[in-house]
């Protein structure tokens, strides 16, 4: 008996050696991605998540053979470094005329070459995805949050849309452990990224957008002062594909698809908790011209915080009484038609319009949350149904946002849309283009 378990032994020693050392351990190989982020009509870039790879080999083509109205633009080929992984990004450039589809084609150092496809804009681009609050628990944060609840991704991924906005909590950074340095938060990013259903929603053939709140930026509630907002803003930069600015400082930008304009803010790095300034003096310039110059029937901000509902004890624009004051007014002494905010945060979703200062009717749709803790893991109720709050709006379960933009006999209109993980509709509203101002 005792040879017998021996030989069993040395048995399954030997097959577990053949096959340890036959496996390709160090292969490299994508661990994210690629993401496709900001696209024009001549230019498309993308990020990618690698392992043991430093570098990459990108061709492209056309469904109509145009092979040479494509270049690679070398020197945008950037890598950021994290022990074994490196985080790329780069950019396809193609003619402006109509190019049918078009592929690209991507390997790592020595391996074979995949195939991609890019998600090209048209001015007839209509329906936009949103959300905020993704709660994953990887690592340490698992302690928090022991189980994940992440099928709304794969079902996100599933939606026929060219266009996805994260409109803050994309991440959450655990204040006392990921928050201590660049390594904690760039690993916590990197087990976000390589969570299953988020990695096939990334990689769907989309472009996403992307602004932050709080827990991409540091401590929960926190304002400008954090610290260490330089790791958190490089990391940001470092993961996402936005439209590249001139800004020196903060998270904003505008970019139009469609017959829609959507102005990203940034309700962070330039907040102050004593309540004088949300958006800031520069930002809110920005934001100012952009609403001016713009001539799309719809003019969407992106404000992390709620614009309306101004329940105590969370975050609202109304705890920034004369920043607020001042943006509105402006709206409405230039007679700019056409402006909806979109917000996160509060980790549930609701409508609120506000009339009663305005010319037209301004709307607030929070859509929040996609996989964070609901309000009913946290004691909240339906806060006394605000009188500002569209009836049968107030949405608990986890859920993403549609913006459909839809044209009849020459009118246009908004169409508002809650989904569930299962995709099913949970709440829809229309909003005419006649009722904003025209």
């Amino acid at each position: 008996m005792r040879i017998l378990n021996f030989l069993t032994l040395n048995f399954f020693f030997v097959v577990f050696i053949l096959f340890y050392f036959s496996t390709p351990l160090n292969s490299q190989k994508i661990l994210s991605g690629p993401i496709q982020g900001h696209t024009t009509d001549t230019s498309a870039t993308f990020w990618l998540l690698t392992k043991k790879t430093s570098s990459l080999f990108l061709s492209a083509e056309s469904s109509v053979g145009l092979i040479n109205s494509f270049s690679i633009q070398e020197d945008s080929i950037v890598s950021t470094n994290f022990k074994n992984k490196s985080a790329f990004k780069y950019t396809i450039n193609f003619s402006s005329f109509n190019l049918g589809n078009i592929n690209y084609y991507m390997g790592l150092g020595n391996m074979s070459q995949n195939e991609y496809s890019i998600s090209l804009s048209s001015p007839n681009d209509s329906l936009f995805m949103f959300g905020s609050c993704a709660y994953i628990g990887t690592g340490y944060s698992r302690i928090y949050r022991p189980w994940n609840m992440t099928k709304i991704f794969k079902t996100m991924s599933n939606e026929n849309t060219k266009n996805m906005l994260w409109m803050g909590d994309n991440v959450y950074l655990i204040l006392n452990h990921d928050l201590k340095n660049t390594k904690r938060i760039y690993k916590r990013y990197i087990g976000v990224r390589r969570q299953k259903n988020m990695r096939k929603l990334l990689s769907a053939s989309m472009q996403h957008y992307s602004t932050w709140d709080d827990h991409d930026f540091g401590p929960n509630n926190t304002d400008g002062s954090f610290k260490d907002a330089n790791l958190t803003t490089a990391a940001f930069k470092s993961f996402w594909v936005n439209p590249v600015t001139d800004n020196k400082k903060g998270i904003y930008y505008s970019f139009k698809k469609g017959d829609a304009s959507f102005l990203m803010t940034d309700s962070r790095t330039f907040k102050n908790n004593d309540g004088s300034t949300l958006l800031g003096e520069k930002q809110l310039n920005w934001l100012k011209n952009e609403l001016l110059s713009s001539v799309s029937t719809f003019k969407i901000i992106i404000l992390s915080n709620q614009l309306i509902n101004c329940i105590q004890g969370h975050e609202s624009y109304y705890d920034f009484e004369a920043e607020r004051t001042d943006l509105i007014s402006f709206i409405n002494l230039n007679k700019i038609p056409g402006v909806l905010f979109l917000s996160g945060d509060r980790h549930h979703s609701e409508i609120n319009i506000e009339s009663d200062q305005n010319y037209y009717p301004i709307y607030d749709v929070t859509c929040s949350a996609l996989s964070s803790p609901r309000p009913k893991f946290r004691g909240w109720g339906a806060e006394g149904g605000l009188s500002t709050r569209l009836e049968n709006s107030f949405i608990t379960k986890h859920n993403y946002g549609l913006l459909l933009i839809k044209s009849s006999n020459g009118e246009k209109s908004l169409i508002v849309r809650f989904m569930d993980k299962n995709r099913k509709k949970l709440f829809e509203h229309e909003i005419p283009m006649k009722t904003l101002g025209y």
